[in-house]
């Protein structure tokens, strides 16, 4: 698990990364956002909000940064459908 001090530290390490490593970007408009968590001690909880640039579990107090990478899987058959096409 990344940790981090503050808001900015988050943005630096959320910022690293090897030139080779695919992956997508999130950009955040603030708009609304609909996520199931799930926090290191174990609990689950679901958000439906606005601006969620951080998240606090329920159960624990703890108080998460929402990184917004996405992590890119290589597929090795392409499916049928639901496949957007970035543009240059």
């Amino acid at each position: 698990m990344k940790k981090s001090k503050n808001t900015k530290e988050a943005w630096d390490i959320q910022d690293r990364r090897e030139e080779d490593e695919a992956r997508a970007c999130v950009q955040w408009k603030g708009t609304d956002v609909c996520m199931d968590l799930q926090c290191e001690c174990g609990a689950h909880s679901h958000i439906d909000s606005y601006f969620a640039y951080h998240v606090k579990c329920p159960v624990c107090g703890k108080v998460y940064f929402c990184n917004g990478h996405i992590e890119l899987i290589l597929l090795e058959e392409e499916p049928e459908y639901c496949i957007v096409t970035g543009e240059i």
